[in-house]
């Protein structure tokens, strides 16, 4: 058996993190489009409450201990930027919510900080002269 910080006890933790993370961002899209095509403001409000809400939570957590494994730091243009649209998203969602009636506006201000935080995640921008 490894020591605890074997090479091959840190692949394992890294792979459950990327698995952890990828389940809550799976969790807060499915919760954004069931509260987008909910007719109803029971339905839309589970959907932001009970699976898009606690999909951020996961996703948010993974992604912060993945930071600590990696030794990347908080201030990476794309954790930055993925941290505000994520949470603009969140508050769309919660705003819309709270109302009886769905707006396009709102699902708007709801999907497309999402977008742009998954185009984040993926392309992962950094700072002009800062080593990869």
């Amino acid at each position: 058996m490894g020591a605890i910080g074997s090479p091959r006890l840190r692949v394992l933790l890294y792979r459950f993190l990327l698995l952890l993370k990828f389940t809550g961002v799976v969790l807060y899209g499915g919760g954004l489009v069931g509260a987008l095509s909910a007719t109803a403001s029971v339905d839309r409000k589970r959907a932001v409450h009970a699976i898009a809400s606690p999909g951020l939570v996961v996703t948010w957590t993974a992604g912060y201990f993945l930071t600590l494994q990696l030794n990347l730091s908080l201030t990476e243009p794309w954790i930055l930027g993925g941290l505000v649209l994520s949470m603009v998203s969140q508050l769309a969602l919660v705003a819309m919510a709270t109302r009886e009636r769905r707006t396009v506006a709102g699902a708007l201000l709801a999907a497309v900080p999402f977008f742009f935080v998954l185009v984040l995640m993926i392309f992962r921008p950094r700072w002009p002269g800062v080593d990869p």
